[in-house]
């Protein structure tokens, strides 16, 4: 692997390069085409750090997008080569590629990936597990060592942002899926750790109603399933929950106080004539929230006393709402989001070497003038201008070594050792960019 053949590069040869196929402009049928397993995420790094100017690399995958970064040679159009690593998964994929790849350079992809983490480029706004993505896209890119200098401050600013953005706005509050919105509902009317809770159906929905009420802390979960294999890999990804078959919810519900529906039947799984007797001698309250399309529950149950249904229109209500609150937070998340961009701008173009070398001599040298003045009382007035010239010559002799290490390169363009020289003469020596409030 190649990657630090490349460290050589010079920080004005290089910049941020994203190309990028997402679900703005390109189809779910062809997204699929250039998904990338974990193994083949590996494979593409290392691929790409071979390729002869790119010096760092990470792939952000989801459901949504596919996005590749690096930071890599100027004057170059990446997205030939890139296609043609994608052609290695197969033909559709780099054909897809080359036809729906969007390509940003320099700050504007700092300033893109700040707005993913924050949830402001997600078809769910503000949505919070983006931001566990792009931690997991870092961490398998510095797996491959294809995550250095450039990039670690890219992410941790990343992280930083989406962090923000969630604390100091409320583009994440309220429920805008529908799994949430039914357990956020049924948390208004039940206390989770008391509960017992059926969850009908094993596919995605079902399972992250069953994961929100785990984490609130539900007392027992029960799922139910026509195949009970799904449902109990289901109860192994949540670390809980007992299996029953759907012939089996009508015995099941004298010890609910819950029941989410989500199953892809064509008619009600929980038919009036299979649970009347039960509910008909019931005194508890039992709340059943319906998230399927056509309808698990059948409506004639919501005839007995001790039932409340709530179904999907209910919820569309209530999500709706949601979506209209977390929308107006979009222009405070921006300006934060606009705000650590000008901040990791600023921190790229503080990696010069000559204002460098000019503050921190002129700080070593007013630090040392000032020390001169304060002592100069003990060597009398004939020797204050010898002890401040003293003072002066010892700073410049101690900067000499490091100043002539930044300097050997040239004055504009650092390698990538002394770009982290750089940064840390700024943080150790000189006042560092202030943060974003």
């Amino acid at each position: 692997m190649a990657v630090w053949v490349n460290e050589g590069y010079n920080r004005h040869d290089m910049e941020l390069v994203l190309q990028s196929v997402n679900y703005h402009d390109c189809p779910i049928g062809q997204r699929e085409k250039v998904s990338l397993a974990n193994g083949q995420q590996q494979e593409m790094l290392r691929a790409l750090l071979d390729k002869d100017g790119i010096v760092e690399a990470a792939i952000l995958q989801t459901c949504n997008r596919t996005e590749i970064y690096l930071y890599a040679k100027k004057d170059t159009d990446w997205t030939k080569p890139v296609s043609e690593l994608m052609g290695q998964l197969g033909d559709e994929a780099g054909q897809t590629w080359q036809k729906y790849c969007k390509q940003k350079r320099g700050i504007d992809v700092a300033r893109h990936l700040f707005s993913v983490a924050a949830g402001l480029d997600s078809q769910m706004l503000g949505e919070n597990q983006i931001l566990s993505q792009v931690k997991a896209s870092y961490i398998e890119s510095i797996g491959c060592q294809a995550s250095r200098f450039i990039f670690h401050r890219l992410f941790h600013t990343a992280f930083r942002v989406g962090k923000a953005v969630r604390t100091q706005t409320d583009i994440n509050c309220g429920a805008v899926s529908i799994s949430l919105a039914a357990v956020e509902l049924a948390k208004e009317k039940i206390k989770p750790e008391k509960t017992t809770a059926i969850i009908i159906g094993a596919g995605e929905n079902a399972e992250l109603a069953a994961r929100y009420l785990v984490k609130a802390g539900l007392k027992k979960l029960i799922i139910a399933n026509r195949n009970k294999d799904n449902a109990k890999q289901m109860c192994g990804h949540l670390g809980t929950g007992r299996v029953i078959g759907l012939d089996e919810i009508p015995g099941a519900l004298d010890e609910a106080d819950l029941v989410i529906a989500s199953t892809g039947a064509t008619q009600p799984v929980v038919n009036y004539q299979n649970v009347k007797d039960v509910l008909s001698k019931r005194k508890k309250s039992l709340l059943m929230i319906d998230i399927a399309v056509p309808r698990d529950i059948d409506e004639r149950i919501a005839q007995f006393d001790c039932v409340t249904i709530v179904n999907i229109d209910d919820l569309d209500k209530r999500i709706a709402v949601n979506r209209e609150k977390r929308s107006t937070e979009i222009p405070k998340a921006e300006k934060i989001v606009d705000d650590f961009t000008k901040q990791f701008a600023n921190w790229r173009d503080s990696l010069s070497v000559v204002p460098v070398v000019t503050q921190l001599t002129q700080r070593a040298i007013e630090m040392a003038r000032a020390e001169a003045r304060r002592y100069a009382k003990d060597f009398g007035p004939a020797n204050a201008a010898k002890l401040e010239t003293f003072a002066e010559s010892l700073a410049k002799k101690l900067l000499h070594g490091p100043v002539s290490f930044l300097k050997d390169a040239g004055d504009d363009d650092p390698t990538t050792q002394q770009l982290r020289a750089l940064d840390l003469v700024n943080k150790m020596f000189l006042l560092d960019e202030e943060q974003p409030k």
